[in-house]
């Protein structure tokens, strides 16, 4: 039978600069944090870029070398969600207590897309800029009911039409999804394959 119990942990974010504008950057499978954090250096003086990671890791190849993180998997897939979801607040909380911060902004890449979405859908978080970079809608997120959340966002959707991972299918799904629940965001194709469009994302936050 089935067990369960809560305990404290600790976990590692990663931060860089002191801005005034608070930027998540939600990394995607297999990455890690301190890396993916990296690309967003350029963005300047006026940002404090906040880097959390999922807490589950993993041997990229075998049993050895390189490590990657990933926000979940399927198994024990419903409380993996519920634990990184808590533990985003957490770091939140944390910041919030640092500065009433001029500017909030969500980027998610790949699965870093799904965990934004389901963060923005199950905190308090009020984000006024959120930047989807290839990745998709979760299928428990449904962007009708949660429409009063996402509506006051601004939100970009950035595809690589070279992507691998693009297909017809999750295109028009996407697609579908904001259609459906009449969400205002801006989409945007570019020449690229699975990554993060920084030219694009610079020019909107």
């Amino acid at each position: 039978m089935t067990q369960q119990i809560t305990y404290n942990q600790q976990a590692t974010y990663y931060r860089e600069g002191n801005g005034s504008k608070l930027l998540y950057v939600l990394h995607g499978y297999g990455q890690l944090a301190k890396f993916f954090i990296r690309k967003f250096k350029k963005l300047g003086e006026e940002y404090a870029i906040i880097a959390p990671e999922g807490q589950h890791y993993f041997y990229l190849e075998g049993t050895s070398g390189r490590v990657g993180a990933s926000w979940m998997t399927k198994e024990n897939r419903a409380q993996y969600i519920k634990n990184h979801i808590a533990y985003l607040d957490a770091i939140h909380a944390e910041l919030s207590k640092e500065y009433d911060w001029e500017e909030i902004s969500i980027l998610g890449f790949s699965q870093g897309v799904a965990t934004a979405f389901r963060w923005l859908a199950e905190s308090d978080i009020k984000p006024s800029k959120f930047l989807i970079c290839s990745g998709l809608v979760p299928p428990d997120v449904d962007l009708n009911i949660k429409k009063d959340i996402f509506d006051p966002i601004k939100m970009t959707y950035f595809s690589g039409v070279n992507d691998p991972y693009r297909t017809e299918a999750s295109v028009k799904e996407f697609y579908d999804n904001v259609a459906s629940s009449k969400l205002d965001m801006e989409l945007v194709n570019f020449d690229g394959v699975h990554e993060v469009f920084m030219e694009g994302v610079m020019e909107r936050l």
